[in-house]
Formats: C-alpha cells, sequence, structure tokens
C-alpha cells in the first residue's frame, strides 16, 4: 500500500500515510519558507488528505494532496437533481459539506464515463442542503436513463 504526494506540479509514492504527511509538509515549506502551523483534512469519500501551511493563521504556498489507496467509505454518487429530455441542456447537483468533498462526488460522476456527460457548459457553486452545491451544467447525448 502507497501514498502519492502531489505539490507543485510533481509527485511521490511513499509507503506510509505519516511519512506522506510529513513529505508534503517538507515539500510546503521548501517552498513556502518556515510555517508556524499546519492544516491537514481528509476527505473520505475520496481518500485524499489536503495539507496547508499557515503562517499567523493565513495559508502559505500551495495545498499539498496526499491520495490514499482507495475510498475508505462507500460514496453515493447519485445526484441529487433530475435529468432533462435527450440533447437539452442538462444540469446535475452535487452537496457536501467540504469543498472537497463535494468536487470528489462531481469528479467520480464524470470520472465513470457517464455517457450523457458530453459537454460541460457551465458550472455553480453555491450554499446547498448540506452546506454546498456544485451544479453541473451539460448537454446531454442521450443513452439509456438519466444517470
Amino acid at each position: 500500500m502507497t501514498y502519492r504526494v502531489e505539490y507543485g506540479g510533481g509527485d511521490v509514492e511513499i509507503p506510509a500515510l505519516d511519512a506522506a504527511i510529513e513529505s508534503a509538509k517538507q515539500a510546503i515549506a521548501a517552498d513556502a519558507g518556515p510555517v508556524s502551523e499546519w492544516v491537514v483534512e481528509h476527505d473520505e469519500a475520496i481518500n485524499d488528505w489536503f495539507v496547508q501551511g499557515l503562517v499567523n493563521g493565513r495559508p502559505v504556498g500551495t495545498t499539498a494532496v496526499v491520495s490514499g489507496p482507495e475510498p475508505t467509505v462507500p460514496v453515493d454518487l447519485t445526484p441529487t437533481s433530475p435529468a432533462a429530455p435527450e440533447g437539452w441542456l442538462q444540469s446535475v447537483a452535487f452537496d457536501g459539506g467540504t469543498p472537497a468533498e463535494v468536487f470528489g462526488k462531481a469528479t467520480a460522476w464524470l470520472a465513470a464515463a457517464h455517457p450523457g456527460a458530453v459537454e460541460v457548459s457551465d458550472v455553480g457553486w453555491q450554499a446547498g442542503p448540506q452546506g454546498l452545491q456544485l451544479r453541473l451544467h451539460y448537454r446531454g447525448s442521450g443513452g439509456a436513463g438519466p444517470w
């Protein structure tokens, strides 16, 4: 089992989670200078850790991403909105508590080779029932069923 640390356009694989997070911190500090505190957030839906350095409570450097081997909890990829008729502009919404959770759901849905998502035409970001909502507007090609 390995973890991938992505930072500044590069990535490295490390066998242990603690070492991968420490490597992410070192990469940020090497790039941004001295860091007074760290924020490490875990998104269980996609099993990624987001590492951000802070100085006086303000973010410094770029956020590093530590990717786990596979998601640790099942993810409901069902969008919260219905589809429009074939060929018409359609929209799909994903809700969640954190930006990483919401974008993770949308990314997983798009990566699943959804047959109706041919062309994304617009993206909307707003407060939603679970905290945040990302709405993708796309033009469909039809297919067997809305999802």
